[in-house]
């Protein structure tokens, strides 16, 4: 018995996929398209493809037709079936290089589908229904598109006008049947009521789709000749003779021009218009479908920013680096060894683990160069600091790794305005902040690069602490000139005031005080008495302080008893501090992020680094340390040779208004594992051998 040598191009779905009502439809067409082989037994139709959409597309939007009779229903999902199958041989009929392909077989098949289906239609609507002249116009447009494509794939029309529109008008055509769908439940239920918004979210779909396989077919694509929007990005003549030795030279320039992440942009948007479509019709199973293709291509983006983010950094210059720790001569130093060969491997990576990638959609009001940014300015600012603190404690010498870091800040700062630096660097809405500033500060300083500070970071400095400021001795996160203002200034203010949130973050402002004491404390002492005595009025009645901006209390509580313990030693809230730390401590020597969580090791690293603040020179380690490191030790993952990802940051979109629209979350292992590496800094000298 010949089988077609054909991959049918569908969209694959399970069980869990989709309501119980729809799957059990498609099981019913299914079982009844095979009974067809009974007429048609040489070609086994239907056998052995995945259960997809074109087996139940009439119940994806039948909810709203509830007055369609059941029969007529499975009547119309098997002939929307069979000829969904027809035109998916066809195209592979229509593709110029047919060599893959037994062409007879074919052609067998494309009859065998068309006879079956069109009975079915003519048995459910009669000469005069409304449903022919659509079905007939949709079939043209499906006709003529083909025949467009062909021109480009020969060569007779140039790729170069291959553009959007044309693009969206063949995708649309070659799919346009689907529009028979919604068509031919209006005729059965003669209601037309959706019909129309339903042809135009599966237009925007049909586009969508094509883009994404468009994408995931470029080198075949590329070798066969056949037109896409994609490959007409950047080559806007046929190739004559495509080769496989071009596919390195051009995947590169695929992914790391940008064309590929400008194709997957094309496709989210069309879904998130073709959802909106939908917003206000009724249950239906349809959008499950949008929303999962639109998740996909999300994904997809994400993991090509990432990817190609990392191997960017990865190939940019570097500095030969080889790390060679002696025997630990106790628990602090073995679990210091582990941390730091875990971030040496990950720095020889680029840091690419500890990138921050988040969507800000352009249907949102953004205006990034993509929807999706990426931020790793505050999370290498730290990994330096930490890295220097350990090069002191060890004697290690890291210059080479600190000075590739501080290299790479000082090129991502912001060069418009007032300077600084900001989390999302290209997110225009997004104005330079505090945080950044301090933590960027804290490394140059350790660094060495005082001077990049007075070039950099001075005038940032001087429009927070005088536009900014507030007379309770408080200042903002966001570092916004009060007058004056550009254009993009004030669309900086305008999201500072409806998503991120104004007023004074108490762990920011104890980063920003604690940069300052160590800039130039003389120069800054009446900021710095100011700001402590209005973080130590804001410490709870628990002794721990609040996060804005970071998950749990502990990171919030950490920079302030490191800001007391440098400027105030005396405050009583150091010890109130103190007592919050040690009373939450877990059985197992753990602190959880979570109230009422499990122990995570990112808590803890954070409580034990807290704690080295009031602990005293000579003292021995105190037992609550002790049972803390057993923990840590009990938590190194021996496969990523790293401690687990732990949630750090935590965004809150809209929290001025009330209305938070989304809670973003970040965390690293990366990050994670630089915190245990502080804390063992801050410990190994109270450890005896």
């Amino acid at each position: 018995m010949r089988k077609a040598a054909v991959k049918l191009t569908s969209i694959s779905i399970s069980e869990e996929f989709f309501p119980s009502r729809v799957w059990q439809g498609a099981m019913r067409t299914r079982e009844r398209a095979s009974l067809l082989n009974e007429h048609w037994k040489d070609l086994n139709l239907c056998k052995n493809d995945p259960v997809n959409i074109y087996d139940c597309y009439p119940y994806l939007f039948a909810d709203v037709f509830p007055r369609i009779e059941p029969a007529l229903l499975a009547d119309f999902s098997l002939a929307t079936k069979l000829l969904a199958s027809s035109l998916l041989y066809a195209d592979k009929l229509m593709d110029l290089n047919l060599l893959p392909y037994d062409t007879t077989l074919l052609l067998e098949h494309i009859f065998a589908f068309q006879l079956e289906g069109y009975t079915l239609l003519q048995k459910l609507f009669p000469p005069d229904s409304p449903f022919w002249p659509r079905f007939r116009s949709y079939f043209a447009h499906y006709q003529r598109v083909c025949l467009l494509e062909k021109q480009f794939a020969n060569g007779s029309i140039s790729w170069k006008e291959l553009d959007e529109k044309t693009a969206m008008d063949i995708a649309v055509g070659k799919t346009g049947l689907s529009r028979g769908v919604p068509a031919g439940l209006a005729a059965l239920s003669g209601d037309e009521e959706y019909m129309e918004v339903f042809n135009e979210s599966l237009d925007l779909y049909n586009f969508a789709h094509q883009m994404f396989d468009d994408l995931s077919d470029w080198k075949e694509d590329y070798l066969h000749q056949s037109p896409s929007l994609l490959l007409s990005r950047w080559l806007p003549e046929r190739p004559d003779k495509p080769s496989v030795d071009d596919l390195d030279l051009l995947a590169r320039e695929l992914y790391y021009d940008g064309h590929a992440c400008v194709i997957l942009q094309l496709a989210i948007d069309a879904l998130a218009r073709a959802n909106n479509l939908l917003a206000d019709i009724p249950d239906i199973t349809w959008p499950i479908v949008v929303g999962d293709l639109h998740e996909r291509c999300e994904g997809l983006l994400s993991d090509i920013l990432r990817i190609t983010e990392t191997n960017r950094r990865r190939a940019s210059r570097r500095v030969a680096f080889h790390l060679e720790l002696p025997p630990a001569r106790s628990d602090c130093e073995l679990l210091a060894w582990q941390a730091l060969r875990y971030l040496i491997r990950q720095w020889q990576l680029g840091f690419g683990e500890a990138c921050h990638i988040m969507r800000f959609p352009y249907a949102g009001g953004f205006s990034g160069p993509s929807e999706y940014q990426s931020g790793d300015i505050f999370q290498r600012a730290i990994l330096v600091d930490i890295l220097w603190q350990a090069s002191q404690a060890f004697q290690l010498d890291f210059r080479p790794i600190l000075d590739f870091e501080i290299d790479y800040l000082l090129e991502r700062r912001c060069r418009d305005g007032i300077g600084g630096w900001s989390y999302f660097p290209d997110l225009p809405e997004l104005s330079p902040d505090a945080d950044d500033l301090a933590q960027v500060i804290q490394a140059l300083l350790h660094t060495g690069r005082r001077e990049a500070i007075q070039e950099y970071a001075e005038p940032a400095l001087a429009t927070l602490l005088t536009d900014n400021a507030h007379e309770d001795g408080s200042f903002e996160t966001w570092i916004i000139p009060l007058e004056h203002r550009t254009p993009k200034q004030e669309k900086q203010l305008a999201c500072a005031n409806v998503l991120w949130g104004t007023g004074a973050d108490v762990d920011v402002m104890a980063n920003l005080l604690y940069a300052l004491a160590l800039y130039d404390y003389e120069r800054f002492a009446s900021t710095i008495q100011a700001g402590v005595a209005y973080i130590e009025a804001h410490q709870q009645a628990n002794g721990s302080w609040s996060s804005t901006w970071y998950h749990g209390p502990y990171y919030g509580t950490y920079v302030c008893l490191r800001l007391l313990a440098k400027v105030k030693a005396a405050s009583p809230a150091l010890e109130r501090a103190g007592e919050f730390l040690r009373a939450s401590q877990r059985p197992d020597g753990s602190w959880s992020l979570e109230a009422d969580g499990e122990g995570d090791v990112l808590g803890t690293a954070l409580a034990l680094s807290g704690l080295s603040f009031l602990a005293k020179p000579g003292e021995a380690m105190p037992p609550t340390v002790e049972q803390a490191l057993h923990f840590l030790k009990r938590s190194f993952d021996e496969e990523e040779q790293a401690w687990p990802y732990c949630r750090f940051i935590r965004m809150e979109l809209g929290r001025p208004t009330g209305q938070i629209s989304a809670v973003l979350e970040y965390g690293s292992q990366t990050i994670t594992t630089a915190f245990v590496l502080q804390a063992m800094v801050a410990w190994h000298a109270f450890q005896h051998d």
